[in-house]
């Protein structure tokens, strides 16, 4: 027997010593009192006894990924029920789903059932290694069990055999069923599509691609390059593999992508009838211009210097399209026209890759135009907080959220939709001042109050906000415009706002809402929208029309993490404090000589300019001489790479005299020219790419005897559409002079590896990934071999019925707590010694009448018998056996006959008594 608290045996010597002195009573009440103290005491302690049939924990592990079937999650769940069903008392069963991660569907329950699959997960991978591993940490240390895999075998990760070997050092077993899709008849599959790593333009070449066949057939192969077809016929394949000679001459630099597709009739598996190859076509660093200007004055400035400039209109950018550049340059650009996944490709692009950005000024630009909050804000030299010292005007903003049924459905990082725009609510409201009115509701068929119109002074509920909930049916638009207009017209402020954030899919019941919004535009009152979902989607052209009639903005959020940025740029737009559209005058600042020679004097007014501030440690060249002494001119490097902040609006209509200044198109080359420095190769190191399979090689070749690095490089691996985050793996000798990174590609698409030497980065030549790896060629026998391997570590076993699962998994060893059976016992001793006092107990004398001699005739004695009064100056609970003389007596002239019963139980009736005595004194 253990104790968790020992020491509480300590309080029976000072709670004996108290039973002793002030609850003592002669007979069995006083020993069930010790009895009863001893067992509170021990419960108090904490005792817990040794026991060796604590149950199982068996952790179902289930194969989500795209290879298995496409019933698996009817199947799992019905295996699970019925292992649920065999459950012994302690026996437990957890539920663990795989695909490119792990995730745990259910925790290790003793009771309840499964309720099915919830949590999302990519399903182009499946690591059963990190599921194995899961299941490990999921099992408490102190219990032991089995682990049940469902899968098809085809695992893409690292080995699981290492898994299942940590698993069986614990003794746990790794059971087995093979779920899997039956061997197609026919499958034709692009295994490879063979490219250089990188030519030079306008340099002939030739490559290869590999076609499996499982059978002799004829098909049709089509060859494009960026789209463009360059080779589409018949071609008859052999079983086996076919080798498919192609060649190509590119007149352009950049990157170039090739994709084989194969088409034959009766294929059983289309997924892998196509194959992708990127190739680099080495050229001169190029400068990416993204403007609404192509033949503007930056345009001209930046092609008059002698760069190469590709000039294009804002676009979404993918790491394929950053390929070869070597600085990009973003001309007043709002952040939602390159989209989320292209601000993170971007920002992949500068801090991992060593991209250099350059961003210029205007409305659409910096705090107003949907960078804060974004990945750009911290990689730029000044931050775009929103000050209060700023603030022309105060304003009244009521806020409406969509919380129909739709906004419960998760996004990539586990949250609700309806989560995520309460994030972006309360940033949108940690931007406003005290001066300013605030209001948020929650709308789906009726209005649901978070807090009414209130003053920001006041405090706002930010924690009632975030607990945002997502109720049925769709929103009601025209009960929400009302809504909104109830509370901003109590608002006497000059600026008055309505926000409306609605699901693009669901927007319902619009009522008069146009009567609605021609009140509001009477009265001076603007209303926006933010749409969750594109332009295309069924209720976009009404939440269109209202923000057109309601004189604001509209926004579409196509993908929800974005949200937050978006409120926050509609706020700031409100607001209007973070650009001053006055003119302006500039001074140089200390670290303008960094851009080299530059003139300090005799600089031009600006129009107007973003006002933010700079941040610690970066530097600034110039800046404005009006009291936020703000800067015009940052830079600073982030990362790998170099980013420049130029507030100023380079061509519009807050340019100014700036568009004069003979200086200009010498600052714009020096701003371009120092982000394109942070991309400089690394003397004369080489870093080459290779894909195997799925799996991913990159070298670093050192120059002869050149000096060992000071710290052992890293790859970096970014995902060319910027949808999930990089991944950093350490390099390791080779050679001599050759470092080697190796790691699997868990995913299809383009993938661009980095080399990280210190603060340096050395562009690898891009890989491509044609499909899923769960779509390789392959049998079902090869999964089948793997699973068996997995359970050979450990003793598994298949099992084709859950009956009997838990009766041969081993019996976890436990600790049986003995506190509760101790309070049990506690409860009976107590109702014990009350019995026994009451009833069992001899009855103790009552005082029913005193003589005029002094005694007393006791309660139930026979006619005659008296004994001595007791003296009034002795205890009243003493008992008459005690009394050791006769007291004087004391004749009773009231004529009452006093009554009680002596000792503890009477301790009234003996107080009654004594002041009965006194009067008669």
């Amino acid at each position: 027997m253990t104790f968790a608290l020992p020491q509480a045996w300590m309080l029976l010597i000072p709670l004996g010593l108290f039973l002793w002195k002030y609850g003592r009573r002669p007979g069995p009440p006083m020993y069930l009192r010790a009895t009863l103290l001893v067992l509170v005491v021990g419960a108090l302690s904490g005792p817990s006894c040794h026991r060796e049939d604590a149950g199982s924990d068996v952790v179902v592990i289930v194969d989500r990924s795209a290879s298995m079937p496409r019933d698996v999650d009817r199947t799992a769940q019905e295996l699970v029920s019925h292992l649920e069903s065999q459950r012994r008392p302690g026996d437990r069963v957890g539920v663990i789903t795989f695909g490119r991660e792990a995730r745990v569907e259910q925790p290790l329950s003793s009771v309840g059932a499964f309720g099915g699959f919830s949590r999302p997960l990519d399903s182009e991978a499946s690591d059963l290694s990190a599921a194995l591993d899961a299941a490990n940490v999921l099992i408490p240390q102190e219990r032991t069990g089995r682990v049940l895999v469902l899968s098809d075998g085809r695992a893409t990760g690292t080995d699981a055999r290492g898994a299942a070997r940590r698993l069986a050092a614990r003794g746990i077993a790794v059971d087995w069923r093979q779920l899997a899709r039956p061997e197609p008849a026919l499958d034709v599959a692009v295994v490879s599509l063979d490219v250089p790593t990188s030519v030079a333009t306008r340099e002939p070449f030739q490559f290869s691609a590999q076609v499996y066949a499982s059978a002799a057939v004829t098909g049709t192969v089509r060859l494009e390059r960026n789209g463009r077809v360059l080779v589409k016929g018949p071609f008859d394949f052999l079983p086996g593999p076919n080798v498919l000679p192609l060649r190509d001459l590119i007149e352009e630099p950049g990157l170039a992508r090739y994709q084989l597709t194969v088409e034959v009739p009766g294929d059983g598996v289309v997924e892998n009838d196509k194959g992708l190859a990127v190739l680099r076509v080495e050229g001169p660093g190029r400068v990416l211009l993204l403007t609404h200007q192509p033949k503007g004055t930056l345009a001209q400035a930046l092609q008059a210097t002698g760069l190469l400039v590709d000039v294009r209109a804002p676009f979404r950018p993918s790491l394929d399209d950053l390929d070869g550049v070597g600085s990009v340059v973003l001309e007043n650009v709002d952040a939602n026209l390159l989209g989320e996944p292209g601000l993170n490709a971007l920002a992949s692009y500068v801090e991992q890759a060593g991209g250099g950005l350059v961003m210029t000024g205007g409305r659409e630009s910096f705090g107003e135009g949907g960078y804060r909050r974004s990945p750009i804000e911290p990689l730029l030299p000044v931050s775009l907080e929103m000050r209060e010292e700023v603030r022309r005007a105060s304003i009244a903003i009521s806020i409406l959220m969509d919380c129909s049924c739709s906004m419960g459905v998760t996004v990539p990082d586990g949250r609700t939709k309806m989560e995520v725009a309460a994030e972006g609510v309360v940033a949108a409201l940690s931007l406003l001042n005290p001066q300013d009115e605030a209001s948020v509701h929650m709308i789906d068929t009726e209005t649901h109050e978070i807090f009414p119109l209130r003053s920001v002074q006041a405090g706002l509920p930010f924690d009632k906000v975030a607990q945002g909930f997502s109720g049925g049916g769709g929103i009601y638009v025209g009960e929400a415009l009302r809504s909104g207009r109830k509370q901003i017209l109590q608002s006497d402020k000059a600026t008055r706002h309505v926000l409306l954030f609605s699901d693009a899919a669901d927007s319902e019941e619009p009522d008069d809402f146009r009567r609605t919004l021609e009140e509001l535009q009477s009265k001076s009152v603007t209303v926006s929208v933010i749409g969750l979902g594109t332009p295309k989607d069924s209720d976009a052209k009404l939440l269109m029309e209202v923000a057109q009639r309601g004189g604001g903005r509209i926004y579409f959020a196509e993908d929800a993490m974005s949200l937050p940025r978006i409120f926050s740029q509609e706020t700031l737009a409100v607001a209007r404090a973070t650009f001053i559209d006055e003119p302006v005058s500039m001074e140089a600042a200390p670290d303008l000589p960094l851009l080299g020679r530059l003139p300090s004097e005799g600089l031009p007014q600006v129009g107007g300019y973003n006002l933010t501030y700079l941040r610690p440690q970066a530097n600034v060249a110039l800046r404005t001489l009006d009291t936020h002494a703000a800067p015009v001119l940052a830079m600073w490097p982030r990362g790998a790479g170099r980013t420049v902040a130029f507030t100023a609006e380079v061509d519009g209509p807050f340019t100014g005299e700036l568009r004069q200044w003979a200086s200009l198109r010498a600052t714009l080359e020096a701003m371009v020219r120092w982000t394109l420095a942070g991309s400089s190769p690394l003397g004369e190191a080489v870093v080459r790419s290779e894909r195997r399979g799925h799996l991913l090689r990159v070298t670093l070749d050192l120059p002869p005897e050149a000096p060992l690095p000071g710290t052992l490089p890293s790859m970096m691996l970014l995902a060319g559409d910027g949808k999930s985050e990089p991944v950093e793996v350490p390099m390791r000798w080779e050679d001599d002079d050759r470092l080697v990174a190796e790691l699997p590609l868990e995913g299809s698409g383009t993938w661009h590896p980095v080399v990280r030497v210190g603060t340096r980065a050395l562009r690898a030549p891009p890989v491509a990934l044609p499909y899923a790896p769960e779509f390789e060629p392959g049998s079902p026998k090869e999964g089948l071999e793997l699973l068996r391997a997995l359970a050979a570590v450990g003793g598994g076993v298949e099992r084709l019925s859950m009956t009997g699962l838990f009766a041969e998994a081993p019996e976890s060893e436990g600790q049986l707590a003995l506190a509760p059976w101790l309070v049990s016992l506690a409860m009976l001793v107590l109702l014990a010694e009350v019995a026994v006092r009451r009833f069992l107990s001899a009855p103790r004398q009552r005082v029913v009448a005193a003589t005029s001699q002094g005694t007393v005739t006791p309660r139930g004695a026979a006619p005659g018998v008296t004994m001595p009064a007791p003296d009034s100056t002795r205890g009243a609970l003493e008992s008459p056996a005690s009394t050791s003389s006769t007291p004087e007596p004391k004749t009773d002239t009231s004529g009452a006959k006093p009554s009680g019963e002596g000792g503890v139980d009477s301790a009234l009736e003996a107080a009654r008594a004594r002041s009965r005595r006194r009067l008669d004194r």
